[in-house]
């Protein structure tokens, strides 16, 4: 093996968090290496939406890799009569994570972090001076290391950081359909509720084809592919293509969940950050990652590990509203027929999806101004 030169800090991953992470340590003047198992630009399975309120925590323009803006969101139930909310600011931006990860990963080399793709870790070794993390083709150096590397962490695993995750389950379709039925989902995301079981189903438009997936809780996934075909046969789209399909594991952690360790800490999906209830991890990517690079900067300063404080700031500003989120998915997976009903009940409803959307409002003032869990539960029971 070929001992390369020492970082101050290697990144394992090159997604939303690691890309994120690099840029904001780069932007610090700290030498960080990022290490990515596949060639960049890579497929990402993912529905491809960045929020609005993800989109305002870059401090760049993302428009030159946006596929399309979502102004407006459609519901069902069980594939029936839809829910159209619309909203005068943009929503979602709709993008191909191939190009958005690479996209994000430019922005950071750009102001000095190195990217060695095609080079996947096999072993991470901790000592009192020292993290040594291993591929198949050589050994790299730093004093701290930051596991970015999704519901899969290798990070996590090699250091025991992979306790207190539960999982979601993903399918995704890239579908082209012709012109006149693209044009029918311009700047309009559909969630369909009731036809998954324990999960939704939804149709991400992009540039030149639609983005369809599935997703529910792991339990109950064992007829996950035929229920996305049914919704796929739903929509009526006429002759259709399947370019690309696949699945993936979407982790979300439970409370205790252990985010750093001595010289590690963990980023985005491998430290099981996803959204339980939209099933959205883009957001907290980003945020952990920005919420990392301080601390992790000020650790390197004072010439000691304190990466705790991380472990703190992730609990208080985004472990509290998973907690919130994973209560309400809970809910309104068992009453999924009810949830939706409330879109009717009340134009309240809309205003809370859609200012959580954009980060106007967080899960903490909709808790709050519902009258907590128990104002929310009589409200659907009301119903």
């Amino acid at each position: 093996m070929l001992l390369k030169q020492s970082y101050d800090v290697i990144v394992v991953g090159a997604g939303p968090a690691g890309a994120t992470v690099a840029y904001e340590l780069a932007k610090r003047g700290i030498g960080v290496l990022v290490l990515e198992k596949e060639k960049l630009p890579r497929y990402k399975c993912c529905a491809g939406g960045v929020t609005g309120k993800a989109a305002k925590l870059l401090d760049f323009d993302i428009s030159e890799v946006v596929e399309d803006v979502i102004y407006e969101l459609s519901f069902t139930f069980n594939l029936g009569s839809p829910y159209l909310g619309q909203h005068s600011q943009p929503l979602i931006y709709t993008v191909m994570r191939d190009v958005f990860d690479y996209f994000l990963v430019e922005r950071a080399q750009q102001l000095g972090a190195v990217l060695i793709d095609g080079q996947k870790v096999t072993q991470i070794q901790v000592s009192d001076d020292w993290v040594e993390v291993s591929t198949a083709d050589n050994i790299f150096r730093s004093r701290l290391v930051v596991g970015a590397d999704g519901a899969y962490s290798v990070v996590a695993r090699e250091l025991g950081m992979g306790r207190s995750i539960e999982y979601l389950v993903g399918i995704e379709s890239e579908i082209v359909v012709p012109e006149e039925e693209l044009a029918k989902w311009k700047s309009r995301v559909h969630i369909d509720l009731g036809c998954i079981p324990g999960g939704y189903a939804w149709v991400f438009p992009k540039r030149n084809h639609l983005s369809i997936g599935a997703g529910c809780l792991v339990s109950k996934a064992r007829h996950l592919n035929r229920r996305h075909q049914k919704f796929l046969n739903s929509l009526s789209m006429g002759n259709y293509t399947i370019a690309r399909s696949s699945s993936h594991l979407i982790p979300t952690c439970t409370k205790g969940r252990l985010v750093w360790q001595d010289k590690a800490l963990l980023l985005g999906d491998a430290a099981g950050l996803t959204d339980p209830l939209t099933g959205e991890g883009i957001h907290n990517a980003i945020q952990s990652a920005q919420l990392a690079a301080p601390v992790i900067e000020n650790s390197l300063l004072e010439g000691k590990v304190g990466l705790q404080d991380y472990q703190q700031i992730v609990e208080r500003k985004i472990m509290s509203e998973l907690r919130i989120a994973r209560t309400l998915s809970r809910n309104f997976v068992r009453f999924p027929r009810l949830a939706f009903g409330m879109f009717n009940q009340s134009d309240g409803v809309w205003r809370a999806i859609s200012n959580l959307t954009l980060g106007e409002i967080d899960y903490a003032a909709v808790k709050g101004k519902a009258g907590g869990f128990k104002g929310i539960l009589n409200r659907l029971l009301r119903f």
